[in-house]
């Protein structure tokens, strides 16, 4: 959680004369995301989120919100980029890009409910069709060669045991990328973070709850849509403090996501597989940013054991498959 850009009333008065979102109101930084600076912005327009990016090259700023503006088009609740009075859907702030995107209704998910996870299965599966005509293409930047290029700089910080966990998980998704089953992987403009503090939803603590957004779209990339639902089943479908799947959250997430992108046999060959890699991500990301963080206001890393216990569960746990293709779990 981080605040690495502290902006001023006057810079973002300044900065919205190049939008028409009427005046500026009010500004309020927000202390979640470790990669880029976001603050909610109240103008006489309404309620938004400006988001700082720090990281980011210019070059790939047009994939991820050209991705978030398809997906709002094609009816998917998605935080969706406003543009500036020439067209363009970001412009500059300290020498850094910045972008306005629309602030969604709803609440922060705290303890998934099996009609939460019905719906978020639901929307992502609608998401993951919804990009089949998306013409960008990027590489996920914490993808493969990301993880193989961080493993020895956190390397010096884990124990025998981890480290032995870390060379052998790391092998394995290498030998997996190069073989025939890996690459007939159906592959798509992926949100692959999608955690469940990257969406809202309205009607919390009933039974008419659902998602009502999805935003942070800033680790998005190209990757088999199979892993981006073992990024996102990994984290709304589990017990925190065990890592495990609670069955009746994974049965319903899977299902109503098999109800509008069907998986077949091939992608049930290569689950488990995905999960692994999800969790190995994860862990990879948070191990470094725990051992090598950047300053910043407000930041505060995660725990990078929580993944490290989801990795070795999902080495030998039950897996959760849609009951119309199998009526049980693995």
């Amino acid at each position: 959680m981080a605040v690495f850009t502290q902006l001023t009333e006057g810079e973002v008065a300044e900065l919205l004369r190049t939008f028409s979102l009427g005046k500026f109101l009010a500004l309020t930084p927000i202390e979640s995301g470790i990669e880029n600076t976001n603050y909610f912005l109240t103008t006489e327009g309404g309620k938004w989120v400006l988001t700082v990016f720090e990281r980011l090259k210019v070059e790939e700023l047009p994939f991820y919100l050209e991705l978030c503006e398809h997906l709002a088009k094609k009816g998917c609740r998605v935080a969706r980029p406003q543009k500036t009075r020439t067209g363009e859907l970001f412009t500059y702030v300290h020498g850094k890009p910045v972008a306005i995107a629309d602030c969604l209704p709803g609440e922060q998910i705290t303890t998934v409910t099996v009609t939460e996870a019905r719906s978020m299965g639901d929307l992502l599966a609608k998401m993951h069709r919804a990009v089949r005509d998306f013409p960008l293409v990027q590489k996920n930047l914490r993808g493969l060669d990301w993880w193989i290029q961080t493993a020895p700089k956190v390397r010096p910080f884990l124990n025998a045991g981890q480290q032995a966990l870390l060379h052998e998980e790391l092998a394995r998704q290498i030998a997996l990328s190069k073989t025939d089953g890996f690459k007939a992987l159906t592959v798509g403009a992926c949100h692959c973070d999608l955690f469940k503090n990257n969406a809202l939803a309205e009607g919390i603590g009933t039974d008419k709850a659902h998602v009502s957004g999805v935003f942070d779209f800033y680790f998005a990339g190209c990757s088999p849509t199979l892993f981006d639902l073992a990024v996102t089943m990994n984290d709304w479908c589990i017990d925190s403090k065990t890592g495990r799947f609670i069955p009746e959250l994974s049965q319903a997430f899977i299902d109503a996501y098999h109800a509008v992108n069907p998986l077949g046999a091939h992608e049930k060959a290569l689950w488990r597989d995905m999960l692994r890699a999800a969790a190995l991500r994860f862990w990879l990301s948070r191990l470094f940013d725990f051992y090598l963080p950047r300053q910043a206001a407000l930041l505060k890393p995660h725990d990078p054991t929580h993944f490290e216990r989801v990795l070795t569960d999902r080495k030998t746990c039950t897996l959760p498959w849609p009951t119309e293709a199998n009526r049980h779990f693995l």
